[in-house]
């Protein structure tokens, strides 16, 4: 019933508070190869997250959240970092012009530069993290929960399923591909444009822009994926079953306001926004019927 994977709090609050370009989790290795370089990790500093800060994105400048603590390096700065332990006794962290980050009023960072990570979700984020060290401890943020694998039941690509409209022999579809519709062709390039891993099987796609042909949602056996122009998303289905979900428009709003364009989308937008809150009601059930199983064993 266990994935051989594992998941703390610390990725928990990551998650949630996920923009573009904020990488939790799964980061790519062509920005974990600058890691070592030039954030002068330690050799024991287990990467949780990544918010990446250079314009391109190439991975140069940013803030990395580990197991020992923050680390970081700006434009034109040296790298420096801040262990929990003394992160856990700041008591003021606030951004000034909107992209130098202080803590108990001395600079310490830029979050500007590149990243378009709105400042104040910085500051609440870092809170959070601040506020559970002093409530619970460092060992508590950092302990590693078994990962459920939700999709052993199945039920998860039984819901796409009915939300499939697939008629080959007709060429009727509303572009949600689910199972064997998905040929090793797509499969592969949907693995490649996602940055899945190879052993993260594609259960379903739903293409939201058929003019660039690989962006939409994928939902895959560890979690769901969110593409498009300027927005990369990832959540485990740990984290995605209890998201924010909300349509405006021809939009989804996801979690911490990111936004989602449905414009080009075959699928009704209402329909979209019905079909991500029956994934999420699958995955609540499954992961309750668990919790449920464990509290009679």
């Amino acid at each position: 019933m266990f994935m051989n994977k594992s998941y703390n709090y610390l990725y928990e609050l990551c998650y949630k508070y996920q923009q573009d370009k904020f990488y939790v989790g799964e980061i790519p290795n062509s920005i974990l190869l600058k890691a070592q370089k030039r954030f002068s990790l330690l050799a024991d500093d287990k990467i949780r997250a990544f918010l990446d800060t250079t314009i391109l994105g190439a991975g140069k400048n940013g803030i990395y959240f580990t197991d020992n603590g923050i680390r970081w390096r700006s434009l034109g700065s040296k790298a420096g970092n801040i262990e929990w332990e003394d992160f856990a006794n700041v008591d003021s962290i606030s951004v000034h012009n909107n992209v130098e980050v202080y803590f108990d009023g001395e600079k310490k960072f830029l979050l500007g530069g590149g990243s378009n990570y709105p400042a104040e979700l910085f500051i609440e984020l870092m809170l959070c993290i601040r506020d559970y060290l002093r409530e619970q401890s460092i060992a508590s943020l950092l302990k590693e929960h078994p990962l459920l694998l939700y999709t052993v039941t199945n039920e998860i690509k039984n819901t796409c399923t009915l939300f499939e409209k697939y008629e080959e022999a007709f060429e009727v579809n509303n572009d949600l591909i689910v199972g064997s519709h998905i040929s090793k062709v797509t499969s592969n390039k949907l693995k490649e444009h996602f940055n899945l891993s190879p052993e993260n099987d594609i259960i379903a796609y739903l293409s939201t822009f058929p003019f660039k042909k690989l962006d939409g949602i994928v939902i895959s056996q560890e979690g769901i994926y969110f593409k498009e122009t300027f927005v990369s998303l990832y959540y485990p289905w740990y984290t995605f079953r209890d998201l924010p979900i909300l349509l405006s428009s021809e939009e989804l709003i996801i979690g911490k306001n990111n936004v989602f364009h449905l414009t080009h989308c075959k699928m009704d937008n209402s329909e979209v926004l019905l079909f991500l809150r029956n994934l999420q009601q699958v995955v609540t059930t499954i992961h309750n019927d668990y919790v449920s199983s464990l509290k009679h064993s």
